[in-house]
């Protein structure tokens, strides 16, 4: 019999199969649209993420997948991050009810750093780690037009922190939202979740939505206290959008307000002995808090312009402004920021054979930081840090059609680091029609955090008889440099038959002067339990550094087949591995582990998408993902991982056109398991099974 996992592992190979026979096509009707376009024109979908302007997919010299809105939606899932697990090559892990590790290619981590996350071209990476809270990213996903997931570097185009991948969520236009839509979901994990939006036409040129969501989601288990793990979220949001255009300019205004509850459970705190509040110790845990509970309050607004000028048929602008405000208040840090940012591109295609792109931009990021016992920064006070930006790419037809050389460069000068050059070269070839293959050599930079830069973290305290506790830290010295990529990258397309396609990336990314943790402070104190014997030596704190080397390669893959009109197969799968080696002057003793075994080796995805008939459509999806050895820097916890395979199904039935009553089961084949274990202050949690309704209106 073959087991779950074989079949997990080799689906892809189930579709590989098939893609060697045509299909038969039956008269059965849809509603779908998704399900009535072909391969063809599935390959043909414009994307903007990887050079900064409309192409096909098909000739998009990245490997790329374009998450659908009717993915989105027939997949059932109710969050960003989740919606995220259909693309091959990026892990996509619970933390808790609320928190996800999410990244691509590896360097998967509770606080990851090396994957650019943009909402409608706007950044949404925090400054304090480099990373992102994906609880604050939201909107109504009726209103994600698609989610184009580029896996691999994208900072030719995008700047530092687009290392491993870069996420481009894109909303709808104003005009593709008129009307108006209630949706009521409502479950036992997801208790509640309302939304409601509404678009109007305000004259011929110009539209408007505004959208209202509420969601209230339960609490995972806690197997390490047999409990709830208090770590519900009650999350509100509203948002507006209006888009209009005068003759050849096109113009958008957006903007969004959120305020969000999340509960969590605190384990294995340790209180900082020198502060007075923290006396007397607890005779029987002095010092140490376990199980407690805590609120995470998070709060933000924003606001975006942008403006696209046609100047002439070979000639184009555009000019995008956004502010963001971001608060956040837990027990380990509060935080508040504000950012600004400018960005100019323009593109002119007059040129023989050249297509050229070019910008500039402009970031400025105000924070300021209230210190804990946990985290404390050299200063907290309010602090600005900015970044002028550059970049010019030129895409080149070697040959009339078929053979495309793109080269360009991205220049940044930031407050941290000075200036980062980060170039790129891409050669594209198209030997025959519904065949592409490409190749690409590109650097791309990680530049420090403001943790990095002038924060301090409490990782442990010592208790010995007769001495003064000892506090162990990782602390920032002002000497933490940017790390670098050189990743080398190819891809084939190919569309054997009319109903069947498969994409093929491998990768080998080599990355330089990666993070380290050095011990840089050893504390001597006598031995207390012989006091005639020599005394201990104990290292207390270290430092960030850079003196790690990372080598990383791998393989993804999407195949995909129309199996009958209304019916279609889709599988991914990926495989990675990740090799360490340490300077030989470090003493680094905690990276290795989690770079090397928080990342899973395998992944494999099978979806059916299905119309039983013209109202009433059923999808099936099957995940499975490998085990993790260790997802943490934390030594001292077990956070390994079991392999695990999540099966998921949605059944809709539309009783008229405008109306959708759907049911949702998540996680169908088992109660509950663990995907990451977050840091050692964060109570471990598992993903239970979950299962809701929904009813959706439009009028």
């Amino acid at each position: 019999m073959i087991s779950q996992k074989t079949l997990m592992v080799f689906a892809p190979l189930l579709i590989l199969i098939s893609v060697m026979a045509e299909a038969t096509e039956n008269d059965t009707a849809s509603l779908d649209s998704y399900l009535d376009m072909n391969i063809e024109e599935l390959l043909s979908m414009e994307v903007t993420s990887v050079s900064k302007k409309k192409q096909r997919l098909s000739e998009s010299a990245a490997a790329i997948f374009v998450i659908t809105h009717d993915d989105i939606r027939r997949s059932g899932v109710t969050s960003i991050p989740e919606a995220l697990r259909l693309a091959p090559g990026i892990q996509v892990a619970k933390i808790d009810n609320a928190k996800w590790a999410i990244s691509s290619r590896g360097f998967n981590t509770q606080f990851v750093n090396k994957l650019l996350v943009l909402i409608d071209g706007r950044s949404v990476y925090t400054q304090s780690y480099s990373g992102v809270y994906w609880e604050d990213q939201d909107t109504l996903l009726e209103d994600v037009d698609r989610i184009e997931v580029i896996r691999g570097p994208g900072a030719t185009m995008w700047g530092a922190n687009a290392v491993n991948g870069v996420i481009n969520i894109i909303t709808k236009a104003a005009n593709e939202t008129q009307g108006s839509l209630v949706q009521v979901s409502g479950g036992n994990e997801e208790r509640v979740i309302a939304q409601l939006r509404h678009g109007i036409r305000i004259n011929d040129d110009v539209t408007a939505r505004t959208y209202l969501k509420y969601a209230d989601r339960d609490s995972s288990y806690a197997p390490d206290i047999d409990a709830s793990a208090n770590d519900d979220w009650q999350a509100r949001r509203a948002g507006f959008r209006v888009d209009g255009g005068i003759k050849n300019d096109t113009w958008t205004v957006q903007g969004d307000v959120y305020s969000n509850l999340l509960s969590q459970t605190l384990d294995n705190i340790y209180l900082d002995p020198s502060n007075p509040a923290n006396n007397p110790p607890d005779p029987v845990t002095p010092y140490r808090l376990f199980n407690t509970k805590d609120a995470i309050n998070a709060s933000g607004h924003n606001v975006l312009g942008r403006v696209n000028h046609q100047i002439n048929s070979n000639s184009h602008a555009s000019l995008q402004v956004y502010f963001d405000h971001t608060k956040r208040s837990e027990y380990i840090l509060e935080q508040e920021k504000d950012t600004f940012d400018f960005d100019f591109q323009h593109r002119y295609s007059g040129f023989n054979r050249h297509d050229i792109v070019w910008g500039l931009g402009y970031r400025r990021i105000d924070d300021h930081y209230i210190n804990s016992d946990i985290v404390t920064f050299n200063d907290s006070t309010e602090k600005t840090s900015s970044l002028i930006s550059a970049f010019i790419q030129d895409e080149i037809a070697l040959s009339e059609e078929n053979l495309r050389l793109t080269i360009g460069s991205k220049f940044e000068r930031t407050d941290f680091t000075g200036v980062e050059i980060q170039p790129s070269v891409k050669l594209l070839w198209i030997p025959a029609p519904g065949t592409t293959i490409w190749g690409s050599v590109s650097r791309a930079a990680r530049t420090p955090s403001a943790m990095e830069q002038r924060g301090s973290i409490s990782t442990g305290l010592l208790l010995l008889p007769g001495v003064d506790p000892i506090s162990f830290s990782n602390d920032a010295d002002g000497n933490f440099e940017s790390e670098y990529l050189t990743a080398y990258e190819l891809g084939f397309r190919i569309q054997p038959t009319e109903t069947t396609s498969l994409d093929i990336s491998a990768f080998y990314n080599d990355y330089s002067n990666a993070a380290s943790y050095e011990y840089n402070t050893y504390q001597i104190v006598p031995n207390p339990y012989d006091p005639a014997a020599d005394p201990l030596v104990i290292p207390s704190q270290t430092v960030f550094d850079n003196k790690m080397d990372v080598a990383s390669k791998g393989v993804e893959l999407v195949a995909d087949w129309r199996v009958v009109s209304g019916w279609r197969l889709q599988s991914t799968y990926s495989y990675l591995t990740v090799d360490t080696q340490r300077d030989a002057d470090s003493t680094d003793v905690f990276s290795r582990v989690p770079l090397e075994g928080g990342s899973p080796e395998h992944q494999a995805t099978l979806r059916s998408i299905h119309d039983i008939k013209e109202s009433m459509t059923f999808d099936l999806w099957m995940q499975y993902v490998s085990s993790l050895d260790s997802t943490t820097l934390s030594a001292t916890r077990d956070d390994s991982i079991g392999e695990y395979t999540s099966v998921n199904a949605r059944f809709a039935w539309l009783p008229k056109k405008n109306i959708e009553l759907s049911l949702v089961g998540r996680n169908l084949f088992d109660n509950r398991h663990p995907e990451f274990v977050g840091e050692y202050y964060i109570l471990r949690s598992e993903v239970e099974r979950s299962l809701y309704a929904q009813v959706k209106v439009e009028f």
